[in-house]
């Protein structure tokens, strides 16, 4: 295979989505020179006819292709995930444990894939890989829903208005997931009001 699946989440995010893209380049690049080959054989008038039995010299190599930017997306939703169970999200919601218990699920994402008995660059199994690519994003759903009805509630007893403004700025910054993102980028007006409950008790300790 053009990259191991049984170990390649092992490595970091970084170093799998280049191990990837290069994995892509280069499986595209046989492709490539092919054409590129055949355009200069064609236009020195030598053999006009200079062709092979191009399914034959692509088909397996443009699937590999394919498989490899799966992994790749793969691993961009669990970095995505990453992005937004951080430190920052602890602090502010002070419920630690729910974001590691979210964390280790996705992490757990990749499992089946890892531990696949097939032979996921093989044309012949494209079904079986399709099935858990199905699985996979399946479960991103519902990591996805269950991630915003914590972040709903969460944002109704916030810690802290500051914190929590910072760390929106910050998410503008960040890649993450889609759907979880613009949960966040609603909760404005919750940060406001526990803003101004916060203003209201210094007034009060001020005042009385």
């Amino acid at each position: 295979g053009a990259v191991d699946i049984r170990t390649v989440f092992k490595e970091s995010p970084a170093v799998v989505k280049q191990k990837t893209r290069e994995a892509t380049r280069c499986l595209h690049l046989w492709k490539q020179s092919y054409l590129d080959v055949r355009k200069k054989i064609e236009t020195s008038g030598r053999d006009a006819r200079w062709e092979f039995d191009r399914k034959r010299l692509f088909d397996r190599t443009d699937y590999m292709a394919q498989i490899c930017e799966d992994i790749f997306k793969v691993v961009q939703t669990i970095e995505e995930f990453h992005n937004i169970f951080g430190p920052e999200l602890k602090a502010v919601t002070g419920d630690p444990e729910r974001i590691e218990e979210v964390v280790e699920r996705v992490d757990s994402l990749v499992i089946p894939i890892e531990q696949v008995v097939f032979d996921p660059y093989l044309p012949a199994n494209k079904s079986k890989w399709s099935v858990l690519m199905e699985q996979f994003e399946r479960n991103v759903q519902r990591i996805e829903m269950e991630a915003n009805t914590f972040i709903d509630e969460s944002f109704k007893t916030l810690r802290s208005a500051e914190g929590a403004f910072d760390m929106l700025h910050n998410f503008k910054h960040i890649r993450s997931r889609d759907a979880i993102n613009s949960t966040m980028m609603k909760k404005f007006n919750e940060i406001l009001s526990q803003f101004e409950k916060e203003v209201d008790i210094i007034n009060d300790l001020f005042v009385t």
